[in-house]
């Protein structure tokens, strides 16, 4: 029998709020001697927990109806972040672009695209700003603010301007992305050769020559080179260094990049590349050094000479059939090699002088020291200091060549990769493995497995 309503309690009615305060809950008791609580007592009590924003009256019609549970009843706003401010860039930022590879691997020489040249008042940059975010509330009507954009100063380098959050380019010339800040750099335009009329280039920024480079001139630039015709027992020094009708070394000169050497053809010349060497047509009877790579695309390869890369050498062909001493070599640094060389001369002159210098010293301490004029004594002197420099000199050349030895010793990866022939008078080396080819080869792959020299079908 269900009690009279005058003998039911009041209901129990509890408001919990989380940490955040973030939402809010009610929990009523459930008790069979307890009435039903009421949408106006439950809105007092959530008015005197100071509840005062996000209440949902039909959540409190169902905690109402259905006590027991607890339910939520009130749910703030969370607030929305602003998002940073963003630099979007009208040119390519990659400044170690490379010729396109075909599906084939083989290479497109038509489309290196090294040069970003922009004009005066031409768009570099521009500043999308940081949007602020939207503030949020919780359910005691708190404003909670949101966490705010950050702005990003534009990355102002030289001959730009600031217009509107816009980079604007102040002269004509090359554009460049260097230390995060955009730069325009005038590019030097020779419409010639490089020779008499023109006297030798030394340049910060970018070389364009749409003639040749003749014999003993020079091109020295901070920037990248373009020789639309040959370079001719000349110097050419740059970044990546394009010579579109190939270099004619005739056994003088050089071609010296700090980046990649793209060139038609290589004839007794000198090329050294801290990147990567490529080659449409061939090489022929020069040093070729290339810390990762030399590619040769044409049909006659590789013949006479030596080719040093660190990772791989790739061409169709490699020597001819008249057994030409041609030598390739992978799996080492070419620059260290080249400083392991040159201190183990280095070192020799070195030494040779210390001793000349330890023996003009036991001569003259063999003498009466009382005897010795001020001119000996003077002389004396100096060669003890020499003394001691020689003697330091050695022994830092000394503990340089056994860290280069060392690290010689760790670099043996590499592959020589021949996708027609390998010829007698092919001199293979990789790492510290070393095979003289005896018969030709074909479609070959060279690489070291577990210590040893072996090859595989080219791929």
């Amino acid at each position: 029998m269900i009690a009279p309503q005058a003998q039911l309690k009041e209901p129990d009615i509890q408001v919990l709020v989380e940490r955040d305060r973030m939402e809010a809950f009610v929990i009523i008791s459930a008790s069979t001697n307890s009435r039903l609580a009421t949408v106006d007592e439950v809105m007092v009590k959530l008015e005197a927990a100071g509840i005062r924003y996000g209440v949902n009256q039909e959540s409190i019609k169902r905690v109402c109806q259905q006590p027991g549970p607890k339910l939520s009843v009130a749910t703030g706003q969370h607030p929305k972040d602003g998002q940073d401010a963003q630099i979007v860039y009208t040119f390519n930022l990659d400044k170690n672009s490379k010729p396109a590879e075909n599906e084939n691997g083989s290479v497109d020489y038509k489309n290196i695209n090294l040069f970003t040249t922009v004009s005066e008042g031409d768009i570099l940059a521009e500043k999308i700003p940081a949007v602020p975010g939207k503030p949020g509330i919780d359910v005691l009507g708190n404003s909670i603010q949101p966490k705010p954009g950050r702005d990003l100063p534009l990355p102002i380098g030289k001959n730009v301007i600031a217009v509107e959050g816009k980079i604007i380019a102040g002269i004509s010339g090359q554009v460049m992305f260097i230390n995060n800040k955009v730069h325009v750099v005038p590019v030097i335009v020779i419409n010639g050769d490089i020779d008499f009329s023109s006297g030798n280039i030394e340049f910060t920024g970018n070389v364009t020559v749409k003639g040749s480079v003749q014999p003993g001139f020079s091109i020295k630039a901070g920037g990248d080179i373009e020789v639309q015709g040959t370079v001719s027992g000349g110097i050419v020094e740059g970044r990546n260094i394009t010579i579109r009708m190939g270099i004619q070394g005739m056994h003088r000169g050089h071609v010296k990049a700090s980046q990649n050497v793209y060139a038609k053809f290589i004839e007794n010349s000198n090329v050294f590349a801290d990147g990567d060497v490529y080659v449409s047509d061939v090489i022929l009877h020069s040093r070729v050094n290339a810390k990762h790579k030399v590619v040769v695309e044409g049909r006659r390869g590789i013949v006479g000479g030596q080719i040093t890369a660190g990772e791989e050498i790739r061409s169709k062909v490699a020597g001819t059939q008249l057994a030409i001493v041609t030598e390739l070599e992978v799996g080492v640094n070419p620059a260290l090699r080249e400083e392991y060389h040159n201190l183990r001369k280095d070192i020799h002159k070195v030494e040779n002088t210390l001793d000349q210098t330890q023996k003009s010293l036991q001569v003259m301490r063999s003498v009466d020291q009382g005897s010795l004029t001020n001119e000996k004594r003077e002389l004396l002197l100096k060669l003890t200091k020499a003394q001691f420099q020689l003697a330091g000199q050695a022994e830092t050349m000394r503990n340089r060549i056994i860290q280069i030895e060392a690290d010689l010793d760790q670099i043996r990866q590499g592959r020589i990769r021949i996708a027609e022939g390998v010829y007698p008078g092919v001199k293979i080396v990789v790492g510290t493995n070393v095979k003289s080819v005896r018969e030709t080869l074909r479609f070959v792959t060279f690489y070291v497995d577990d210590g040893e020299l072996k090859t595989s079908t080219y791929n």
